[in-house]
């Protein structure tokens, strides 16, 4: 059975690098085997964004739906989600506006390894 990572992201795109290093763990995760969780919490919910286009920074929400057509699982906060004006539908395609409690917490309770990015 697959060991599983949950990453759980709490800055937005173009905060700092930290949603280009979650993307690249997850990468590298994917790559040696492992089932990959993706939660946004805080800011971390831009991140599935649908509609990204950045001019000199990576998209996010590209390589985001990338990793969940390998397979990632990805979620957000449904409440960071209505702070921000983000509504069901807005979502990049492969991720879902979940919840801590429906979704954060079975991603915890089925990891072995879990890592927080925040500022």
């Amino acid at each position: 059975m697959a060991k599983t990572l949950t990453i759980h992201i709490r800055s937005g795109t173009m905060m700092n690098m930290d949603a280009n290093v979650m993307v690249k763990i997850a990468e590298a995760a994917i790559a040696k085997g492992y089932k990959v969780n993706i939660f946004g919490y805080g800011e971390g919910v831009m991140t599935i964004k649908e509609g990204q286009d950045p001019k000199r920074f990576p998209n996010i929400g590209k390589i985001l739906q990338e990793l969940a057509d390998k397979g990632a699982t990805i979620a957000v906060c449904e409440t960071c989600c209505a702070a921000r004006g983000i509504k069901r539908g807005e979502e990049i395609k492969g991720s879902k506006i979940g919840s801590l409690t429906n979704d954060l917490s079975k991603f915890i309770a089925e990891s072995d390894r879990m890592i927080t990015l925040a500022r």
